[in-house]
Formats: C-alpha cells, sequence, structure tokens
C-alpha cells in the first residue's frame, strides 16, 4: 500500500521551499501519497497547527504519516520526534506541539531521533523517519522518548453552575469564519435547546443568539459547527472576523 503523508506549516505557498521537499520526499519515497492539509498557519504558531492536525487527522486512513512542520527549527541540533497514537504516526520538533494536541494528560511515548546532523540535512531526517517506519528500522535511528514539553494552552471551559462556556477565537478560515477553541459537543451538551447569548469581546463587544446546524444564507450573525467539530461564529458571505475587527486570542462567553 502506498504510504499516505500529510503536510502542514506556516511555510505558504509564494517560496519554493515546499516545492523542495515535495521533491526529496517523492526521491526517497517515490510511491507516496502527499497532501497538504494547509500552510498557510499563522508564523510560529504551533497552537494553531496543533489544533487543525488533531481535529482532521482521523480523516485519513489508518497508518499514515503526519509532518509537523511549524516553527521547527531545522538547525544542526534538530532532532524530530515520532509518535504513534490511534494508528497514525507523527513526526516533528517537540517544540510542545504533542501536547498542545493530545493534552497533558494524554500518555504519550515515542522515539527520537538520532541522527548525524553533520551528514544530513533536517528535512532528510524527518523524511528517513518515514521510510524507517516502512521498513520496521525505527529502533536503529532512534532512542525511547517520552518527556514531552507540556501543554500551556488554555482550553475551552465549561461551567454547569453558571451555566457558561468560555473560550477563545483560535483561528480564521479563508472566508474570515471565526473559528473558536469551543467544541461543538460541549456546546450542544450544555445549552441543548435552551435559549443563548455568545458575547465576542474585541474593540466592540458582539452578541450571537442563533445556532444553525450548516451553513445558512442569513446576514446575521450565528454559530455553527465546522468540519473540525468546533463552534465557529459566521455571517453569510459577511467575512465577520474583517467586519467585526476580531482577532486571535479574543474571548467567547456562552450564557445559556
Amino acid at each position: 500500500m502506498k504510504p499516505t503523508i500529510t503536510l502542514i506549516s506556516d511555510w505558504r505557498n509564494r517560496d519554493p521551499y515546499l516545492a523542495i521537499f515535495k521533491g526529496q520526499l517523492l526521491d526517497t519515497l517515490s510511491d507516496a501519497h502527499i497532501l497538504d492539509i494547509t500552510h498557510h498557519i499563522d508564523m510560529f504558531s504551533i497552537s494553531q497547527t496543533a489544533l487543525l492536525m488533531k481535529q482532521s487527522y482521523s480523516y485519513f486512513q489508518e497508518g499514515s504519516f503526519h509532518l509537523l512542520l511549524t516553527n521547527a527549527s531545522f538547525t544542526s541540533t534538530f532532532k524530530p520526534v515520532v509518535v504513534k497514537l490511534n494508528n497514525h504516526y507523527f513526526i516533528g520538533e517537540d517544540n510542545g506541539i504533542f501536547r498542545l494536541m493530545f493534552g497533558n494528560n494524554t500518555e504519550l511515548s515515542g522515539w527520537q531521533s538520532t541522527a548525524d546532523m553533520s551528514s544530513t540535512s533536517s528535512l532528510q531526517v524527518m523524511i528517513h523517519l518515514v521510510k524507517d517506519i516502512l521498513n520496521d528500522n525505527l529502533d536503529a535511528t532512534t532512542a525511547p522518548y517520552n518527556t514531552f514539553k507540556p501543554s500551556i494552552s488554555p482550553e475551552a471551559y465549561h461551567s454547569a453552575f453558571q451555566r457558561q462556556i468560555q473560550g477563545k477565537i483560535i483561528y480564521f478560515d479563508a472566508f474570515c469564519n471565526v473559528v473558536t477553541n469551543i467544541p461543538t459537543a460541549m456546546f450542544k451538551e450544555a445549552v441543548k435547546d435552551n435559549p443563548f447569548t455568545a458575547t465576542i469581546k474585541s474593540e466592540t463587544q458582539w452578541n450571537i443568539q442563533q445556532y444553525h446546524e450548516n451553513y445558512v444564507p442569513d446576514k446575521a450573525m450565528y454559530l455553527t459547527n465546522n468540519a473540525l467539530g468546533l463552534i465557529e461564529a459566521v455571517m453569510y458571505q459577511g467575512k465577520l472576523g474583517i467586519l467585526a475587527t476580531l482577532s486571535i486570542g479574543d474571548e467567547i462567553i456562552i450564557t445559556y
């Protein structure tokens, strides 16, 4: 079976680096199926990378390889780590991204490359880790790794006593829809069919009182579920993120 390899980064598409890396991948793994998750992560934002990878990897076949390229140092001391979880392989530098993806309470173990960086490039190390896994040779080129850097990124919080969900804006998609860190499942379990008010605090306070399961042609602001399983604030063809002058990290509070 052809190996499926996904890529996610803050590299953009303007420069040739992404194409060069794909060329190196195919030179080593000629039958690889390479898929891009996104290369438009905000610069150095491992929190966005962790979010989008966590929410999207399960849509790929088991045994897939996911290369985490955002904010990797690619220096002479670069020692990428392999984590296998839910029968998927995640490869990247432990800059905190693994705990951001899977939480501080998830039991993680992995392998760290022991490659001689004086004789190979940083990107080639990641590629050869994929090859070593496919050839069942990982133990010969890595050492066990379990000292993962902890996550300090806050998660959405639900207080049933206060009848309130607290979250933050974490991402704007290409249509300037406002993606929060509030899981749709948390919202539905808490709010049910009760009336609610979602307040976004930025330069101006915005209140939203509608939820639609899917996108609808409605010029009013409303909440919806997105493909990542997260609550998203939208306005049909309205570029809400720009219209409301919102920013990453702005608070959203849902009371019901």
